[in-house]
């Protein structure tokens, strides 16, 4: 008789807890990944120093980050430079150093939204929300945060 083999992601399922597929971060970020509301954002200035870290929502979608902002915001202009992000679940680090996007897709909008309502209470009630209707309208981008080789830590 075959045993049957049962994954966290398996177990997640057949009780309804989502389980973020965070590969390619350091394994001691991804599990604090799974249990964080927020995230600390920080980009790279011209001068070349790092930004001051933002807490930013965020949510995952087949293992890549995904925030939204204003497209007018700093971490927008950065990442339009070609600055990568410096993520860290804890204000104070350690930051890994990742490849940033901004990506402007209505559809995934709608999608990040819909991950937003079910985390968020606020975002469930219709507030900051990202919306393919915002994105259209050039007021929010999405920024897709995916590590770089290695997810090297750049502290």
């Amino acid at each position: 008789m075959a045993k049957a083999l049962i994954t966290v992601a398996s177990l997640a399922v057949l009780v309804g807890t989502p389980v973020a597929t965070l590969a390619g971060w350091p394994p001691e970020m991804q599990a604090k990944l799974n249990d964080a509301d927020v995230i600390y954002v920080a980009t790279r200035r011209e001068s070349g120093q790092r930004s001051t870290a933002a807490p930013v929502w965020f949510a995952e979608i087949d293992g890549v980050i995904w925030i939204n902002t204003s497209a007018t915001s700093h971490k927008a202009r950065r990442v339009k430079r070609g600055s990568p992000v410096f993520v860290a679940v804890e204000k104070d680090g350690p930051f890994v150093e990742a490849d940033a996007q901004i990506v402007t897709d209505g559809v995934m909008a709608n999608r990040l939204g819909q991950l937003y309502k079910e985390k968020y209470w606020i975002a469930w009630m219709g507030f900051f929300r990202p919306s393919a209707s915002r994105v259209q309208a050039g007021k929010t981008v999405l920024i897709k945060i995916t590590p770089e080789a290695g997810g090297e830590k750049k502290d």
